[in-house]
């Protein structure tokens, strides 16, 4: 189906107030389609006459036809702005809520920045095909209708005549949209780059400054933007072709009835009055149509906008919820893998330019017609790179249990596959081969919010919002006490610091938590994750990059939390898990050793290697802790 078919569909339950909008509109006809015969009467009858009481009359009611116009003008133009930015806002929500949904993995292979280019940049396009085009479109239309009934009555043959230039508008128009729609989709599928390069730049400023980059990245960025400004004055050329066509078009007709019309008036065959209230009526029959050029514009336009936004909405999220889905009101924190494999597929694009070369992925070629001529409309379908599939295996046949209340910890050199592990218990990849169970059923079988809501991550570089503290540690929960808060905040070690700050709970932390220490970052994490009370909790490095005053609030902090709750530690500093329950060796996406520390200490093997090279830089409590 086409993009305008597909969009048109979606704004059914918009219907009503596009028909309003067309009844208004075509009510506002009386205006410029009465104004010719006005004319016509008083060059021909009134102004000949001595009655100025026929004169007055006749004046007073074409201003009242003529204002009665612009208050219709008004209310079709506000009626046209509530459609217009509602349709925007519901589009937009429905875009966010489908994005909201998408798997982890959709992300791991997207900019940010393009993603929420298509949510900001291309709905605002979207918006105008209706209001500002199709609308437009159906009005024009009927205004064509009109006006071209009119001039047939007036006169048939002069009316035939002007008809003869509609075959070459229709060929303008059949051709050159194919190249404007092409050079709008090259205009916006470069300012995606250009987004997504902004946004990832941006977030990444402190490692630009740190590594002198400024030159660098201002060299891509311009590179980026003069191909998109080269883009736009192309689409603009051939909008600006096709609207001088039009009124070159429009010109060939007005001179042609000019010139018979002029000689029928010469021979006595029409009045003056007539012949001059013909051309404003064909003013009519021919300004809609050279305003479509505009329209047109605004069409092609639009729908490069619309063909993005439903890629998006093509797009299907990895992880589904079963139709049978358990509901999970309760959660022992039993975990179990059997036999679990999972594989990345890695979608690398390679952008062709006219050459057929690996091009420059910040940069889009513009897209050139398969052909020269088109006799008939087309619609060429975007034309999207070409895919490679990197397959990586992440982890491979891993089988162990964890019981309940049990601390897991994961250890192993850097790529062996223990985030890979840990990401499949909230589900955010799903197994290739095997299953994870929680609880003895399939992780796949529970309704996949009320799974979520039994498992709480703490991460070495926790995401915190910009809002409040509060804001933050209530995230995700509703009706949380002042005293629950409190209480999680004293128990996480931060209530002490959220007391010094002027605003305590409601201070604004900035993006990204910006006015917050690494540790504070950390225990404020760790209150958020006390607040939603989670029966599987997985810490991944949630320590490692902290200072030692840091590190010995944070620690005590997790000593709590981690209290009845079964627990997956990843840790590169063995000596935080050296009191796990059960400690898994992770190499090469598999499980190479598993014991308790001084099992895997007498029995050697890597995890003896991994100890001993981190001894000499341990500290002693953490030597005596481990010995």
């Amino acid at each position: 189906m086409s993009p305008i078919k597909r969009y048109i569909l979606w704004a059914k339950p918009y219907w009503w107030m596009i028909c309003i909008i067309i009844a208004v509109g075509i009510l506002q006809f009386t205006a410029p389609l009465s104004t010719p015969v006005f004319t016509q009467l008083l060059v021909d009858d009134v102004l000949i006459g001595d009655d100025y009481s026929r004169l007055t009359n006749t004046v007073l009611l074409m201003a009242f036809i003529l204002f009665f116009g612009v208050l219709l003008n008004f209310l079709r133009n506000y009626i046209s702005a509530i459609l217009g930015n509602k349709m925007m806002m519901h589009l937009r929500e429905q875009l966010y809520d489908h994005l909201q949904r998408m798997s982890v993995s959709y992300y791991d292979q997207r900019q940010v920045g393009g993603v929420a280019s298509r949510v900001i940049h291309d709905v605002g396009g979207a918006q105008n095909l209706i209001g500002g085009g199709i609308i437009n479109l159906v009005l024009d239309l009927c205004m064509v209708l009109f006006a071209g009934f009119l001039l047939f009555r007036m006169n048939v043959t002069l009316a035939l005549i002007s008809l003869c230039v509609l075959p070459f508008y229709y060929l303008s128009f059949t051709n050159m949209n194919v190249w404007i729609r092409l050079a709008w989709r090259s205009v916006h599928r470069q300012m995606e780059r250009v987004s997504g390069t902004l946004v990832e730049r941006m977030g990444g400023i402190r490692i630009v400054q740190a590594f002198n980059g400024e030159k660098q990245e201002k060299i891509r960025f311009n590179k980026q933007t003069e191909q998109h400004f080269h883009h736009t004055v192309t689409a603009h050329l051939f909008s600006n072709i096709l609207g001088r066509l039009s009124e070159s078009l429009s010109h060939v007709g007005g001179i042609v009835i000019w010139f018979i019309g002029g000689g029928l008036v010469l021979k006595g065959e029409m009045s003056a009055g007539e012949i001059i209230a013909f051309q404003m009526l064909l003013g009519n029959l021919y300004g809609p149509i050279q305003r479509f050029a505009d329209v047109n514009v605004t069409i092609q336009n639009s729908v490069t906008n619309i063909e993005r936004i439903f890629e998006v909405f093509d797009e299907k999220p990895d992880i589904v919820e079963r139709s049978n889905a358990y509901p999970m009101p309760e959660c022992k924190g039993e975990v179990e893998f059997r036999d679990v494999t999972y594989t990345y597929l890695t979608l690398n694009l390679i952008y062709n330019d006219n050459h057929n070369q690996r091009a420059n992925p910040d940069l889009i070629e513009r897209e050139r017609p398969p052909k020269k001529f088109y006799w008939i409309p087309t619609h060429l379908p975007p034309k999207l790179p070409e895919v490679e599939i990197e397959k990586r295996t992440g982890i491979r046949d891993i089988t162990f249990k964890a019981k309940s209340g049990e601390v897991i910890a994961l250890v192993g050199p850097s790529g062996a596959g223990k985030s890979t592990l840990i990401n499949l218990i909230p589900r955010f990849y799903d197994p290739v081969d095997g299953a994870v169970f929680i609880d003895g059923k399939d992780a796949r079988d529970y309704k996949l919010e009320e799974l979520r809501k039994h498992i709480a991550i703490v991460l070495q570089d926790n995401v915190l919002f910009s809002g409040t503290i509060k804001d933050n540690m209530i995230y995700g929960r509703e009706n949380v006490t002042m005293e629950e808060i409190v209480t999680a905040s004293k128990a996480a070690n931060a209530h002490e610091f959220i007391a010094d700050f002027k605003d305590g709970y409601e201070t604004i932390i900035g993006e990204r938590g910006m006015r917050l220490s690494g540790g504070q970052k950390q225990r404020l994490a760790i209150a958020r994750a006390l607040l939603k009370n989670p029966k599987i909790l997985i810490l991944d490095e949630a320590t490692s990059a902290l200072d030692s005053e840091s590190e010995a609030l944070v620690t005590e902090a997790l000593e709590r939390l981690m209290k009845d709750r079964t627990t997956f530690i990843i840790a590169h500093r063995l000596a935080t898990v050296v009191r796990a329950d059960q400690i898994l060796v992770v190499d090469g996406g598999e499980i190479v050793q598993r014991g308790s520390h001084r099992q895997l200490l007498a029995e050697g093997g890597l995890y003896r290697k991994l100890y001993e090279l981190q001894l000499k830089a341990m500290r002693p409590e953490e030597i005596h802790s481990g010995a």
